[in-house]
């Protein structure tokens, strides 16, 4: 077992792995800055740096004075604008790779419509590329990253320090309760809105979990097989609905029918998962997952 860290030495581990995070966000900004035509695996790793970047600063900045916590809050939110951004590039890539899955099934006029609609979404792919990598430049010659890399630099008030391990507990119940209640909810009812807010809160989770090693190495949170399954199939869901919304001018064709089906199938299982397991099973106390 490994030995208890010092409050002081606690902090100093968290920043340091934060600004690991906040230099892998920077490093793949800058190669998709860099690029004239980012890959689609290229704007994932960036999409991902940057929620897991944003999970650590909520968690750091709790603990921080009123005017820095306020000040890095302003930071996250420019965060959030960029990952939204990169988030909307990355959803016509997914639609892309839909209609990529098929041999566009169906008459002329049908193959004709979807070639239509590839074109169209190939398009605005290019054009979004072209404009995130304005903003992200942008953001990055603003200062943005200079901003939060000094905001990890504030010392917190010594009793939030002292008392760094209740404040941690404290973080951990309150994004286990907050999975477990998405989880509730969507079990009453599966609707695209409460799924869709599950699948956020099982995601938040996860970036919460990679964290727990450096917040309390003695108590790593769990990642069970009922957690992962259960985000796979809700992330595979939104794909396909997000697919279905840009391919709007492709509705009632046998490719938006098969896509439909599929829909439906995820959530018929995505149901039977949910109710085949209760939330505290879905995610359990740090002691009773041990």
């Amino acid at each position: 077992m490994a030995r208890p860290r010092s409050p002081p030495t606690a902090v100093a581990e968290f920043v340091q792995e934060l600004e690991r995070r906040l230099d892998s966000t920077l490093r793949e900004l800058d190669r998709l800055v860099a690029a004239p035509r980012p890959a689609a695996s290229a704007l994932h790793r960036l999409h991902r740096d940057l929620r897991r970047l944003r999970v650590g600063i909520s968690v750091w900045s709790r603990l921080l004075p009123k005017a820095s916590r306020t000040e890095l809050k302003g930071y996250d939110r420019r965060l959030k604008r960029l990952a939204r951004l990169v988030g909307g590039v990355r959803d016509r890539d997914v639609a892309l790779g839909l209609l990529a899955d098929r041999s566009l099934p169906g008459g002329t006029r049908e193959r004709v419509r979807l070639i239509q609609v590839r074109r169209r979404l190939v398009d605005d792919a290019r054009v979004g590329r072209e404009l995130l990598r304005v903003f992200l430049r942008a953001e990055r010659d603003a200062g943005l990253f200079e901003g939060i890399r000094a905001g990890l630099h504030v010392n917190p008030p010594r009793n939030r320090v002292q008392d760094l391990d209740g404040y941690l507990a404290e973080v951990r119940d309150e994004g286990r309760r907050e999975v477990q209640q998405a989880h509730r909810r969507a079990q009453r009812k599966p609707s695209p809105r409460r799924l869709h807010r599950l699948r956020i809160r099982m995601r938040n989770w996860r970036h919460l979990s990679d964290l727990s090693t450096t917040l309390a190495p003695l108590t790593p949170l769990p990642a069970l097989p009922p957690l992962r399954a259960l985000q796979r199939r809700l992330g595979r869901l939104h794909d396909l609905e997000v697919a279905e919304n840009l391919a709007r001018p492709a509705r009632g064709t046998r490719w938006a029918r098969t896509l439909e089906e599929e829909q439906r199938r995820q959530r018929r299982r995505i149901v039977q998962q949910l109710r085949s397991h209760r939330s505290r099973e879905v995610v359990p106390p740090p002691d009773a997952a041990a």
